[in-house]
């Protein structure tokens, strides 16, 4: 059996191109230090007007929270069939379920899944992923950029990690974003498992609808949010634009 070659070992066998290793770096260097100030100049203010657009549509206005009631939740539900279902599912007192056995008012019913909610979501979500990559890009730009270590002079290189400590919080921000998407539909499954198994508790109903209220207002934040970062981005970027790029000057006046 021939031996296993590590993932992190480079094979020169795979030819990618006729340029050497060293050259292809350059060249891969300078097309995203291109591809990040492209971003910087002319993308993120078409993103901060696409949101702001986005978000201040009908799809996030605040009118839509009346749609998120007990009886437009869950329009079409019959909660008299959720009783008898549960009641016929639980096993006589002192016996056993079978493993075989499967409750059946999963069977019987379906509970819906706020389509509100879930439209909003697919629109979002892709203009999270999007932030989270391009503030990735630009933080590897800035670094790009930054000089050797020398003594003095060094005021430029500062301008360069501030930027760059601002991108990398606001990339920590908009992870966390693709954390609470996920948090919501599981907390609103396990809400919706109870109602299944207690229809007549009335509490678990009206819990989801918060939930629904909650998740719609988080939504609209996060677009908000977005919007602000960019803009942000923009404007801490090009104010400090001559800094990130030439960090130090070509030469350094003496002082007598």
């Amino acid at each position: 059996v021939p031996p296993r070659r590590l993932s992190g070992m480079c094979d020169n066998s795979i030819s990618m191109s006729e340029d050497s290793p060293l050259e292809g770096l350059q060249k891969f260097k300078d097309r995203l230090c291109s591809e990040a100030e492209g971003l910087v100049s002319d993308c993120f203010p078409k993103e901060v007007i696409a949101l702001d657009m986005l978000f201040n549509s009908e799809m996030f206005s605040l009118k839509r929270l009346e749609c998120f009631t007990v009886e437009k939740v869950f329009a079409g539900v019959n909660f008299d069939q959720v009783s008898r279902s549960t009641a016929a599912a639980e096993p006589p007192a002192k016996r056993r379920r079978d493993a075989s056995e499967a409750p059946s008012n999963g069977a019987l019913l379906s509970l819906p899944l706020n389509t509100e909610i879930a439209e909003i979501t697919q629109i979002v979500k892709p203009h999270i992923e999007e932030l989270m990559f391009k503030c990735n890009l630009v933080k590897m730009w800035i670094q790009l950029l930054i000089p050797r270590v020398e003594d003095g002079n060094n005021f430029g290189v500062s301008v360069q990690e501030d930027a760059v400590s601002e991108v990398t919080r606001i990339e920590g921000e908009v992870t966390t974003y693709l954390d609470a998407v996920s948090r919501y539909f599981i907390t609103r499954g396990k809400l919706l498992s109870k109602i299944l198994k207690y229809p007549q508790l009335d509490d678990y109903k009206v819990a989801v609808v918060e939930l629904d209220q909650k998740e719609f207002l988080a939504l609209r934040l996060i677009c908000c949010e977005m919007r602000n970062a960019y803009c942000v981005l923009h404007d801490t970027i090009t104010k400090n634009i001559d800094k990130i790029k030439k960090p130090r000057s070509s030469h350094v006046e003496t002082m007598y």
